[in-house]
């Protein structure tokens, strides 16, 4: 049991770091010196069908699975 705890716990963090490392930032940067960010580019981003909203989805499920299955092995070790 310890050792398939282990495997959810790892395939749970890799799933975390890599839905983070592929979202993208929400920070601007310097696009707005210039003036051209504009409100009507995120017009329809916020819908739950969209990558955006589907990549935060699982992240959260994924980080409440990691969360999870790290304290059933820890309390298992014990």
């Amino acid at each position: 049991m310890t050792t398939f705890m282990s495997v959810i716990v790892a395939l749970s963090a890799l799933g975390v770091t890599i839905s983070v490392m592929v979202q993208e930032s929400n920070q601007v940067g310097l696009g707005t010196l210039d003036g051209s960010g504009s409100a009507s580019s995120e017009w329809g981003a916020n819908r739950g069908t969209s990558r955006k909203e589907m990549l935060k989805r699982i992240t959260l499920v994924m980080s409440i699975i990691f969360f999870i299955s790290t304290i059933i092995l820890i309390a298992i070790t014990q």
